[in-house]
């Protein structure tokens, strides 16, 4: 430049071409120029070429307003170009001209040719001419490039991007101070060595803040967005367009994919994207960060960005891409045509279900599949795959995918390989009648045997939602000769249960033996939570809370909820479960929690499965005294359909329970009664699962009915699932309840026995009342008094509210007052001093603190009753008390169990 300058100065005309990308400094160069030139006498002319200032002979008007000699003159006169350069060598003859011109590439076409004439006129003169041009951009007239090379005084600057040690030297400068690698090279890959971009980053964050490797991403909107925008606009209409190509194609952005996109030519393509490389804001042919990617699509409107992605998508498709690229702009585009469309977004949505990715990607692909099919039994099929998906985020939408293709299965028209993955979706919905319904028609389309005859085949569509193979016959056998207190026994309560419909509820079933339970926790811990493997792994859980495991199945719960965090509807079906264990081990308060997280997990969107977490707690609530609540919460709306659904079971019990604790003894046994018909229907008469022959029992106690309740218990106790503990220990309470008074203490014993096994403290609590009861009517006051006690705090324990006052009436509020108060303090100290108890002494003072007499502690440990005596002795003196009825009421079931 100033070599230039000199050569003007000395009467020789000189041209300095400043080019390159835009933001790259050429405007900072001119400017240098200008203020050069000035500070040694020239005089200065500025003008520049401007995308919006399309007059002819703008930029010359502009000039000549500028020289003194033309000062006041009618500008709307423009003299001819030989009088125009005459013009600037008559001014030049006093004083040095220098003529500076940005962007070039932009000036009016008149103009230019004025331009033109001067280079060729000009040769001895005190001129000179200082142009920016942009280096990619086409020019209005290429001849004055080339008539640019002919002058002897001309010089081509190239204005590149700064590299990295440039951009760190900027900072330096900016700074103040040298700026840490980590900054300094995070900024140059953002601005990509532009320094328009880079000094947009510095004004949105102040350097000195940042002295570690990371820097904030660009905010949109922000200075950075703006100054990136500029760049585009001024780099012409062809790298506006193909930066908007480069940016919907993402990755996936080669020259000739961003030329078929763009719709422009191979020779304008590779232009622009130099124009684009050149400025920094691409590398590699793809923008160096998302918020430059934002920044372009944001300046699109929402119809032109729908197209391009839409016409993306085929591009892709014909190019043979992975479906899941095609299908991500058949999304963006929201629309999708034709049966390539379809199929790319089955494959992709297939890809990310098979790598366990985002199901709302997987749902997003198949509902924009299913718009753009145009085939019914596509539309079918992608209504399967939308239910089975669906569950993990939205269980009301998964079930009203099904409607379609259960019309169609009605109409005949659904296909034998659908119509099973139909029942399976029908199966883990809990729509156990319309399952049947799918499996009677693979059954009759396939001209197979009946389902549930080839149970061990590839043929049964219910195989994998099992975590283990089920037994041939799920159903307990059903007594014979049993009455229904109302005298009848509806025929759909009676009939045989068909194949189909013991498959289909085989699943809300469970396995029956020890070997079976501990195969299936080797299952859970084998086993990772994907979309194949849940339905097993619910059904795992499942049998641990229905076959006396429901400490593991919390556990297990617990385990597998934060791996489903991503998926509502699959915690909140671990949530029901973990609710249901909770409620098995007396701990209502958690019970209702878990159920309320299980529902709050899907909301609105819950559908049929809502019943489920909300049957349980509502037991919950009815057992701690909380009617108000319930009465609230069954006010809700419950549809009709909810009768053909499996979670209608619970509900019924739920309800019948809220019934008896408020008095309502016939509606109670209404709800049971109606539970027990639906579940004989389906083949899920299971006790240990639905114990409502026991509700029923206890509803018609409290009717005065003891003959039929005793019908009801006795039955429950000749159910093979009578083997399990929670089971038998409630049966055998209420089984004493239907006995002569002398009968029960020793069903009631055993019930506690039971129940003590089992972990459930609530259950336990409501047995060892019956028996303080019975032992008070029958003159044992001091155990009564022990047993009573024992029960009191159980219930306490549990929050059972209702139970603590009916034990112990007007203590609810509070621990128990004696009239003793160093009692209390006595239980508190003694709480931990426990441990120092043996293995014996804990055995024999478990026993005699649920009000065992030494001869019954005799027995049952077999010891004699000496032994007994000696061990309560030391036991005592370890302590620190005199009575038996001082004993501590926080002893571990460990040790209860130890004494069974």
């Amino acid at each position: 430049m100033e070599k230039a300058l000199d050569s003007c100065f000395s009467g020789t005309a000189s041209i300095v071409l400043l080019e390159g990308a835009v933001g790259c400094g050429r405007t900072e160069l001119l400017q240098y120029g200008a203020e050069l030139a000035q500070e040694r006498g020239a005089r200065v002319l500025r003008g520049a070429g401007t995308e919006n200032d399309t007059r002819p002979h703008g930029l010359v008007r502009h000039l000549l307003a500028q020289l003194p000699a033309a000062s006041g003159t009618d500008h709307r006169h423009v003299p001819a170009a030989q009088e125009f350069t005459e013009l600037l060598k008559e001014s030049a003859r006093t004083t040095p001209l220098v003529l500076c011109v940005d962007d070039l590439q932009q000036a009016d076409g008149p103009s230019l040719a004025y331009l033109l004439h001067l280079t060729r006129a000009v040769r001895r003169a005190r001129i000179m001419l200082v142009l920016t041009d942009s280096l990619h951009e086409r020019a209005e007239n290429p001849v004055l490039g080339t008539e640019l090379l002919r002058h002897p005084g001309f010089v081509r600057v190239r204005v590149e991007h700064l590299s990295a040690q440039g951009t760190a030297a900027l900072l330096r400068e900016h700074a103040g101070h040298p700026v840490p690698a980590g900054p300094a090279e995070r900024l140059h890959a953002l601005s990509g060595g532009n320094p328009l971009l880079l000094r947009a980053l510095l004004a949105e964050q102040p350097l000195p803040t940042y002295e570690d490797d990371d820097w904030p991403s660009p905010e949109p909107g922000g200075p950075f967005t703006k100054a990136l925008l500029t760049c585009l606009h001024r780099s012409g209409p062809d790298a506006r367009t193909l930066a908007s190509a480069v940016a919907v194609l993402g990755e996936d952005a080669t020259e000739e994919l961003v030329a078929r996109l763009a719709g422009t030519t191979s020779s304008a393509t590779r232009h622009g994207l130099a124009a684009l490389r050149s400025a920094g804001l691409t590398r590699d042919g793809r923008f160096s960060h998302p918020a430059a990617v934002a920044a372009v699509l944001d300046d699109l409107t929402a119809t032109e960005c729908r197209a391009l992605h839409g016409r993306a998508a085929r591009i892709l498709d014909e190019c043979g891409s992975r479906a899941a690229a095609v299908a991500g702009h058949l999304l963006a585009a929201g629309e999708g045509e034709g049966e390539w469309a379809v199929r790319a977004l089955h494959e992709a949505a297939r890809q990310s279900l098979v790598a366990d990715d985002d199901s709302r990607y997987v749902v997003a692909c198949l509902e924009l599949a299913r718009r753009a099919s145009e085939d019914e039994r596509s539309d079918w099929e992608l209504g399967l795959r939308l239910s089975a998906v669906s569950w993990r985020l939205n269980p009301a939408a998964a079930e009203q995918y099904l409607a379609g293709p259960l019309a169609a299965l009605r109409a005949e028209r659904l296909g034998a390989a659908a119509a099973g993955q139909l029942a399976r979706l029908l199966v883990t919905q809990g729509r156990i009648e319309e399952a049947a319904e799918a499996l009677e028609y693979v059954t009759r389309a396939s001209g197979s045997a009946a389902v549930g005859s080839v149970r061990s085949t590839r043929e049964d569509p219910l195989r994998e939602l099992f975590a283990l193979p089920p037994a041939e016959d799920r159903t307990a056998p059903q007594p014979g000769g049993a009455e229904e207190p109302a005298g009848e026994q509806p025929a759909e309560a009676a009939r045989t249960v068909s194949p189909e419909l013991r498959s289909s509820a085989s699943l809300w079933t469970h396995p029956g033996t020890e070997a079976d339970e501990e195969a299936i926790v080797r299952l859970l811990e084998g086993t990772p939570l994907a979309h194949s493997t849940f339905d097993p792994m619910v059904q795992a859980v499942r049998t641990l809370v229905h076959t006396d495991h429901p400490d593991r199945a919390v556990t297990w719960c617990r385990t597998l909820r934060p791996e489903a965090s991503q998926a509502p509807g699959w915690n909140a079906v671990f949530g029901h479960l973990q609710a249901e264990a909770q409620l098995r081990l007396g701990d209502l308060a958690g019970a209702e929690q878990q159920a309320t997280a299980a529902m709050d997990a899907v909301a609105d969107r819950g559908g049929l499965f809502l019943f489920g977490p909300a049957a349980t707690r509502v037991l919950a609530q009815t057992a701690m005294g909380r009617y108000d609540a319930v009465a609230r919460q069954l006010q809700m709306t419950v549809p009709e359909e909810l009768f053909t659904n499996v979670y209608s079971l619970n509900f019924l019990r739920a309800r019948g329970h809220y019934y008896l604790a408020t008095h309502r003894h016939k509606a109670a046994l209404g709800e049971f009664l109606d539970a027990g018909r639906l579940a004989r229907r389906w083949g899920l008469d299971r006790p240990q699962q639905l114990p409502w022959r026991t509700d029923a029992a206890e509803a018609l106690l409290a009717l005065g009915e003891h003959r039929q309740a005793e019908r009801f218990v006795l039955e429950q106790l000749a159910s093979p699932d009578a083997r399990s503990p929670r089971l038998r220990g409630v049966s055998l309470r209420l089984r004493a309840a239907t006995t002569a008074l002398r009968q029960r203490p020793k069903l009631l014993t055993r019930a506690v026995d039971e129940l003590r096994r089992s972990g459930d403290r609530y259950e336990l609590a409501r047995a060892l009342a019956d028996l303080g009861r019975t032992l008070q009517m029958l003159g044992e006051g001091s155990r009564a008094q022990m047993v009573t006690r024992r029960a009191w705090h159980l219930a306490a324990q549990c929050g059972a509210v209702p139970l603590a006052e009916q034990i112990l009436p007007g203590q609810s509020g509070g621990e128990r007052k004696t009239n003793t108060p160093s009692k209390e303090r006595t239980e508190t100290a003694v709480a931990t001093d426990t441990d120092q108890l043996s293995e014996s002494e804990k055995r024999v003072v478990s026993l005699a603190a649920y009000g065992y007499t030494n001869r019954e502690i005799s027995a049952k440990l077999y010891i004699t009753v000496s032994t007994v005596e000696q061990h309560l002795t030391r036991v005592y003196r370890k302590l620190g008390i005199t009575r038996r009825q001082e004993l501590p009421m926080d002893l571990h079931f460990e040790t209860l169990e130890h004494s069974a």
